[in-house]
């Protein structure tokens, strides 16, 4: 018998086949099927229906390939939400999870994409939970990075499936794990492919295989002076990555466990208390926003595209090398061209040591992504490729010539791609005899850290063309941001301008340690000085002069003066800082008696000003996606908000 009874529901679909009730999320409005009050509440109607009608199984599953359930519709967390609706959506949200797993109905979550947060809980709260190897399956609590708690059990139920240290580390670091890797470390029980998952899904719900359970020692490190001895040691390695202070939630979730042990009954009410602290913190609504900003960007990649397989990268400087190991590590095929030999090892040396760091205990994955790569002197990658990525110096008629010859060689329907940030892409793409293919790749640097990838186009820019950017972007899972052409686009103007400060700090004789502690103390990555030796003084002069042709930005003498005399930072081991193997040496202490908070004022608010400065000229129109850039593109510290919005809160 199979019938299916939809009018009722509008983020359900329901239908039931014999002995089998199935439940799918088609969230109205939401392609990440984000859970709100209005989805649970039609998940427990469904539940109570499935009771009625007494079949034997559940199986929740989901109606958009790419995704399970992305998790809380964190809207409703935003901006002084009502504490008692949230509170009673929480609970209500544990309740069901509850009454999930305790229930004579079997329950199984087939799991297909993004399976994330609260989605995440509500999977592992059935009996049992198998996945596809389809690519996009994926299996993470993102929550801490969003600075609250996972909810609806998630953090007893890890600890259940897959033991103590494993289940704290992977809530901790909001990992993120391959089905592959899920199964491996028995967040899950059981994986298909796409094709059988179905048919895996029925096995299960017909023979109730018994689940895997922790190993015996997971039992002793619950008790409570094996958890007071693993909470101190997991926030002393906490310590060391994290800035505790600013993004408390990891540290919160041990504490946690500490005071309750991994049993659900325990942890749960101590839970809705922890998430209703951290989510009145200033630094977790800036966390929160920047979330559903992150959204916002990846929901500009088209939802069903053609999937890139090759990538011929022209130049193995430090922004090529870089680009062809992450495109390896994406699953992509990466030729690369460089006439220089000697800079081509180099390039594959270096390749090689990203390789290394990613793999390190996994022999095959490592052998994999290096067979990825190729070495392709001639270009014969230019007849054949997806995707062509010129990444040579930023030399106009070098770069004109090279774009031309491209075009004649390549098929007409790849796309073709500069890296530079500095060069108009109107005077580039007035040498094709058909401009509106080319488009600007902007990698920000360094491209293993940083999540942004600015799209730069112009006004002619074929949309078929822009739409290959972003799916591109997206296979190697990075963000996009589309830009149209302007001097120094949006990441670097902002970021040269916290940069150029602090060469002018140090021109009035503020000691280099200082000014760089100050901006790390602030939150950003790096000071202002250190950013200038990784990105190569030279490159500083030649962006700041671009960009004082256009905008009031002053380029320092000191600057000038320290390229001149040969001092090009950590690509030649001398610029602010001595380095020697790309390594900094330990700079002399200094002294300094004037005023830190003064100091991160006029290193910040220049950033401030300059991205006012972008909206006013309608570079970007969106004030909130322009603050996301800066953070995701130049590491401003999240739980500040971006430029635009630190500059709002202090004023209040």
């Amino acid at each position: 018998m199979l019938t299916s009874v939809t009018k009722d529901f509008q983020h359900l679909t329901i239908r039931r086949d014999q002995q089998v009730f199935w439940i799918g999320l088609d969230v109205k409005n939401s392609n990440r099927n984000l859970l709100t009050p209005e989805v649970l509440a039609e998940l427990q109607q469904a539940y109570q229906l499935a009771q009625a009608l007494r079949v034997r199984a559940l199986i929740l599953h989901s109606n958009r390939p790419q995704v399970f359930s992305a998790g809380l519709d964190l809207s409703l967390l935003q901006n002084n939400p009502d504490p008692q609706q949230l509170l009673a959506f929480l609970k209500a949200g544990q309740d069901f999870c509850a009454q999930l797993s305790s229930s004579a109905l079997i329950s199984l979550a087939m799991v297909e994409g993004e399976c994330l947060g609260a989605g995440l809980s509500l999977a592992l709260a059935c009996h049992y939970c198998v996945a596809t190897t389809h690519r996009p399956t994926r299996f993470s609590f993102p929550e801490v990075q969003q600075g609250i708690l996972p909810i609806w059990g998630g953090i007893s139920r890890s600890l259940q499936r897959m033991g103590v240290r494993p289940a704290l580390d992977f809530l901790t670091h909001a990992s993120i794990l391959s089905t592959e890797a899920a199964l491996k470390k028995k967040l899950i029980d059981a994986s298909a492919s796409a094709e059988h998952i179905k048919t895996l899904a029925l096995r299960y719900i017909a023979g109730q295989p018994t689940k895997t359970t922790p190993p015996l020692s997971s039992v002793f490190l619950e008790t409570l002076s094996a958890r007071v001895l693993i909470n101190n040691q997991l926030q002393r390695k906490l310590a060391k990555t994290q800035d505790i202070a600013h993004y408390p939630a990891a540290s919160r979730l041990l504490n946690l466990w500490q005071l309750t042990g991994g049993g659900l009954a325990a942890l749960q009410p101590m839970e809705l208390i922890a998430f209703k602290d951290l989510l009145e913190t200033s630094s977790t609504q800036n966390l929160l926003r920047l979330a559903e900003l992150k959204d916002q960007l990846k929901a500009l990649i088209p939802a069903k595209a053609e999937v890139y397989s090759s990538v011929h990268i022209i130049g193995a400087g430090h922004v090529g090398r870089e680009i062809a190991a992450w495109c390896s590590l994406s699953g992509l095929n990466v030729s690369i061209q460089e006439v220089n030999l000697e800079n081509l090892g180099y390039a594959l040396e270096r390749i090689r040591s990203i390789f290394n760091a990613y793999f390190q205990k996994d022999a095959a994955k490592l052998k994999a992504a290096t067979e990825r790569i190729s070495v392709d002197p001639e270009g014969q990658g230019i007849f054949y490729a997806d995707l062509i990525i010129d990444a040579t110096t930023d030399k106009l008629a070098n770069k004109q010539e090279l774009l031309a010859r491209l075009e004649e060689n390549s098929r007409p329907d790849a796309l073709l791609a500069i890296t530079s940030s500095t060069l108009p892409l109107e005077r580039l793409a007035a040498v094709l005899l058909k401009p509106e293919r080319l488009i600007g790749l902007h990698f920000l640097y360094p491209i293993l850290q940083h999540e942004l990838v600015e799209i730069i186009h112009l006004e002619l820019t074929a949309p078929s063309v822009l739409e290959q950017a972003y799916t591109f972007v997206k296979q190697i899972n990075k963000l996009p941001l589309a830009v149209q052409s302007t001097p120094g686009l949006i990441v670097n103007r902002i970021l040269l301008t916290y940069i150029m400060q602090g060469i002018r700090l140090c021109q009035q004789n503020v000691p280099p340690v200082t000014i760089d502690k100050a901006g790390r103390d602030f939150g950003m990555p790096l000071g202002p000085l250190e950013w200038a030796d990784l990105l190569g003084l030279d490159y500083c002069w030649q962006l700041g002069d671009t960009l004082a042709k256009t905008s009031p930005l002053l380029v320092p003498d000191l600057l000038v003066d320290m390229v001149k005399a040969g001092k090009l930072g950590r690509k030649n081991g001398t610029g602010f800082y001595r380095y020697r193997h790309g390594r900094m040496l330990k700079p002399e202490r200094a002294q300094w008696e004037g005023n830190i908070s003064a100091l991160q004022d006029k290193l910040i608010n220049q950033m401030s000003e300059e991205a006012a400065l972008c909206l006013e000229q309608g570079i970007i129109e969106n004030p909130d996606l322009l603050d996301a850039a800066v953070v995701f593109g130049a590491g401003f510290p999240a739980f500040r908000g971006g430029p635009l919005q630190y500059a709002r809160s202090s004023r209040k």
